[in-house]
């Protein structure tokens, strides 16, 4: 019997062998310029998530609402979304939130042309921004800060139009007054003299969960391992993206369709911006869980039934 197990380690080794199948995992990006999700790329390209035996089936899409809902049919395992589509796990009951991708809104900019004549964020009021998607980040940036500014709910119109591609036409037709966009898209905008970045959202909501990775219930419960494998090459990536600047530009340059030299300083800007570990800081979810249920996406606080650190690699 020893003999017949050494022999095969050997056949394995030398390659007669199959080793064991890599596992493949269908990932939505629910923003694919995002620079939120840059790592998934980087992981992939890098052979990261290939060393924990994954294979990665990419899907990129055109907001929270498709994502979630290719994720509540099974057609999805795992989306790497916004942190206010919290609210809609709570309603679909589809997944759990598993991880933390960043701390904070900095990544979220508000965009004008650059002929728009506004100074001040005061001008805002009764103007119409360009969103992804209702239920998503966006929309909740666009209702946070008319809320912040003072004009209540309602004081600022959001407007749903898909990609990114589409935000930017109707921002240069004149539909829109502003759109929510990526900072990276901002200043690939401000390179083409497009637009111009107007206003940070973290210079109102310095602290919240800004991007999350969602994980649906079928794959949670059939497939634990895949999650934890998922998340180990997630984190891995970061620290990989965080130590190696220059390997990581050209692949983030590709992913947010800027140039090198944009990358780089979006990299500058943003690279401590994502978590370290995966962990839901308790004052980052309350900011988040706060808005809301004062928003009314959702109707209790308590949300610790919406999402796990169970899967996320030991610290």
């Amino acid at each position: 019997m020893l003999t017949c197990l050494v022999a095969v380690a050997f056949a394995i080794v030398a390659g007669r062998l199959p080793a064991i199948a890599a596992e493949e995992l269908r990932v939505g990006v629910s923003i694919p310029a995002a620079v939120a999700f840059v790592p998934l790329q980087v992981g992939i390209d890098r052979g990261i998530f290939a060393k924990h035996d994954l294979v990665i089936k990419r899907s990129d899409l055109g907001g929270a609402a498709r994502a979630h809902q290719a994720l509540a049919a099974g057609s999805l395992d795992i989306v790497v979304a916004g942190g206010p589509d919290l609210s809609l796990v709570a309603k679909g009951q589809h997944a759990l939130a598993v991880g933390v991708i960043t701390v904070a809104p900095r990544q979220t900019t508000l965009i004008v042309r650059n002929d728009n004549p506004m100074k001040t964020p005061a001008e805002l009021l009764g103007k119409r921004v360009g969103i992804s998607t209702a239920g998503g980040l966006s929309e909740w940036v666009v209702r946070q800060l008319s809320r912040q500014l003072g004009f209540g709910a309602s004081g600022i119109t959001a407007v749903a139009l898909g990609r990114d591609e589409a935000q930017v036409a109707a921002l240069r037709a004149g539909q829109i007054d502003a759109t929510v966009m990526d900072f990276a898209s901002g200043l690939r905008l401000e390179e083409l003299g497009v637009g111009r970045i107007f206003l940070k959202v973290s210079d109102y909501v310095p602290k919240m969960i800004a991007q999350a990775v969602y994980a649906g219930n079928d794959v949670i419960a059939k497939r634990p391992q895949a999650v934890r494998g998922f998340l180990s090459s997630w984190y891995e990536t970061v620290a990989l993206m965080r130590a190696e600047k220059a390997a990581t530009i050209p692949i983030a340059a590709r992913q947010m369709d800027v140039s090198s030299v944009v990358a780089g300083k979006v990299y500058d800007e943003l690279i401590d911006n994502y978590s370290r570990d995966g962990r839901f800081d308790p004052e980052g979810l309350r900011v988040l869980v706060d808005s809301l249920v004062e928003m009314g996406a959702l109707r209790s606080a308590d949300v610790k039934a919406f999402y796990t650190e169970e899967h996320l690699p030991p610290r």
